[in-house]
């Protein structure tokens, strides 16, 4: 049986985002990639998206800021998702000290420009090991360009203002898993061990590592996570 997946990629992602993961599957599996709207908030986010996909049930593997789309999608539009596997994503809301960094770099990037991403903030992303591997760093900074200046204002300002998912993702009945690596500095650590114990009704999978950029660093794992879930 062909298993479609869609794709939604993180902050600042696109395709690229998959392209070490996909070949790692054979011809069985149909993967389906999906742009993050160009909207302000996450409820017009996910209307867009329910709009263009066209599949009734789903399948949806978000990453970081698309694994909370693919959870805000599941708890919106619950009769048009199948199965949820959201990785390095925290269902959480901002800090007021996150959100304030978040309105102070938009306001920063209206007075000077878009700069794209630094080379040495795309290095903190990954793993130390891989810290050299110039292949790796140069697609994570071509993504960021990609993107552009629209996509930076339009995500930025989406994510200042979001909820915390957790207690209504508890009570649904959504098939939903969680995948991260135990010390990636962008996923609450505190949030997802007291989530993952309150959550009994969710899967949580967690990768010793030190990256965010899981689908692209640990691939093999994912895939893996990937298989059996879906």
């Amino acid at each position: 049986m062909n298993k479609k997946i869609y794709l939604i990629p993180g902050f600042m992602n696109n395709e690229k985002l998959w392209s070490r993961l996909i070949p790692l599957f054979d011809e069985s599996y149909e993967f389906v990639y999906l742009e993050i709207p160009l909207e302000d908030s996450f409820d017009k986010i996910v209307e867009v998206l329910n709009e263009k996909i066209k599949d009734d049930k789903i399948n949806l593997l978000g990453f970081s800021l698309g694994g909370y789309i693919a959870c805000y999608f599941g708890l919106k539009y619950p009769n048009r998702v199948n199965k949820i596997l959201a990785v390095a994503c925290t269902p959480s809301n901002l800090g007021e000290e996150d959100a304030m960094k978040r309105r102070a770099a938009i306001e920063f990037t209206k007075k000077f420009g878009f700069k794209g991403l630094s080379r040495k903030k795309a290095i903190s992303l990954v793993e130390p090991q891989n810290q050299n591997d110039k292949e790796l760093i140069d697609l994570l900074l071509q993504m960021y360009v990609d993107i552009g200046e629209e996509g930076f204002y339009s995500q930025f300002s989406a994510t200042i203002i979001r909820d915390d998912l957790c207690e209504k993702l508890i009570n649904s009945n959504l098939k939903l898993a969680f995948f991260y690596a135990t010390e990636d500095r962008l996923v609450n650590r505190e949030f997802m061990e007291s989530f993952s114990k309150k959550a009994k009704n969710l899967d949580f999978t967690q990768v010793e590592a030190k990256t965010h950029m899981l689908p692209l660093e640990r691939e093999k794992e994912l895939a893996s996570k990937i298989k059996t879930w879906f």
